[in-house]
């Protein structure tokens, strides 16, 4: 699937089928099928409870647009901005093979 454009806020993401992903302590923490371990931290090295809760979103069957409509009424964001970042991260976890996106 494209990972381009509004196709992404149609695409399901998925925990990549060689991934783990477990809570540990207060902290998310990711391996992708490379042994790369992945936090998610914000700017300022805390726990990025945006990320955290995108993972916690990521159920198999919820949409990228889907996530982004709950962190909208979790979080005082702006859609457009929460669409944006949601979608970066999103492709970014793509990228290091802890997501798959599908239809």
């Amino acid at each position: 699937m494209s990972t381009r454009g509004d196709d992404v806020m149609d695409a399901v993401p998925r925990l990549h089928p060689e991934a783990g992903l477990q809570r540990v302590g207060d902290r998310m923490l990711a391996v992708g099928p490379d042994d790369t371990l992945h936090t998610f931290e914000d700017e300022g090295g805390e726990v990025s409870e945006v990320a955290e809760r995108i993972l916690e979103l990521v159920d198999g069957g919820r949409t990228v647009g889907g996530i982004v409509a709950v962190l909208c009424e979790e979080f005082e964001v702006e859609p457009a901005r929460c669409r944006e970042d949601t979608v970066s991260f999103v492709r970014l976890l793509v990228d290091k093979k802890v997501l798959v996106l599908g239809p």
